[in-house]
């Protein structure tokens, strides 16, 4: 990144940031800032929430093509351009493509220079809904947070999936540390995704370190691999486990009208009131 790109991010992030310099950021290309797509979806659920619009204030939208620049600025505050020169990412990424490897590994080298600005962020896909406030959850000791695809029961276990997805990262040295081996680590494993890689690094390379991660528990911080059907619990909904556009925004759709019929609704049980439900992701499913 050049001195002025580095100049522009700080100022953007110091515009964001909370008074503990921590930022919210979320990517966006074309595909998914068209309008009524994911990109509005997303900050809806911040609108709904229940305690989360005031968090918008915080949130920093990274757009990887100019289109979705444009968008951006249309419709929320903080906006910044993360332009790949010769990388044409404005298109709808398929899973495990070529394009999708290097938009996801582009976004990880990104997330390592936020670290060393000094700042900390939580770092949200744009395909996840934002019900309540998680900073609720997060622990103050811990160095980095990360959702989990398969949660194993405790949130110190190494064997939990981490899903990169959603994390919460304090800058420090360790995290900054790690990052960078991360981002390093594309090499040794070509092909494979920043996730895949986060999974065989993280034992080593997190002990060495030191560092203490915490991966959060699905009963709280929920995706379509594992669904909880308590609604009283839930902060947050990943439309992870589901491929394609088309197929996320039908089931969040659906997953962001159970909430707002959940908001609405009376305790469950009252006055003969029946206890609203998760719609079963079923686009996902196929």
């Amino acid at each position: 990144m050049s001195a002025d790109k580095m100049e522009e991010l700080e100022l953007r992030l110091s515009k964001a940031a909370n008074p503990d310099r921590t930022v919210i950021i979320t990517s966006l290309n074309r595909a998914w800032a068209q309008n009524n797509s994911m990109i509005d979806l997303f900050l809806q659920s911040f609108r709904e929430g229940n305690g989360t619009e005031h968090l918008l204030k915080n949130l920093l939208i990274i757009a990887v093509d100019n289109e979705a620049l444009q968008r951006c600025r249309q419709i929320h505050e903080h906006c910044y351009l993360m332009k790949t020169e010769g990388i044409d990412f404005s298109a709808e990424k398929l899973f495990m493509s070529k394009d999708y490897l290097k938009m996801m590994w582009r976004r990880l080298r990104f997330f390592g220079q936020v670290l060393e600005t000094g700042y900390n962020f939580v770092f949200s896909d744009t395909d996840i809904l934002w019900f309540r406030d998680p900073f609720a959850r997060f622990s103050a000791s811990a160095d980095i947070h990360f959702a989990s695809d398969k949660y194993k029961g405790h949130p110190h276990d190494l064997q939990n999936s981490p899903n990169g997805g959603f994390m919460y990262v304090r800058s420090n040295q360790r995290t900054i540390s790690f990052f960078k081996f991360w981002y390093e680590s594309r090499s040794t494993y070509p092909g494979k995704n920043e996730q895949d890689v986060l999974n065989l690094i993280k034992f080593q390379e997190i002990r060495r370190r030191c560092l203490e991660v915490i991966f959060l528990d699905t009963q709280y911080f929920r995706g379509y691999c594992q669904r909880s059907p308590d609604l009283s619990l839930v902060y947050t909904m990943h439309a992870n486990c589901c491929r394609g556009l088309k197929a996320k925004l039908h089931d969040l759709r659906n997953t962001l009208s159970d909430w707002e019929r959940y908001m609405t609704n009376p305790p469950p049980g009252h006055n003969g009131i029946k206890e609203v439900l998760w719609t079963p992701a079923r686009s996902c499913q196929r």
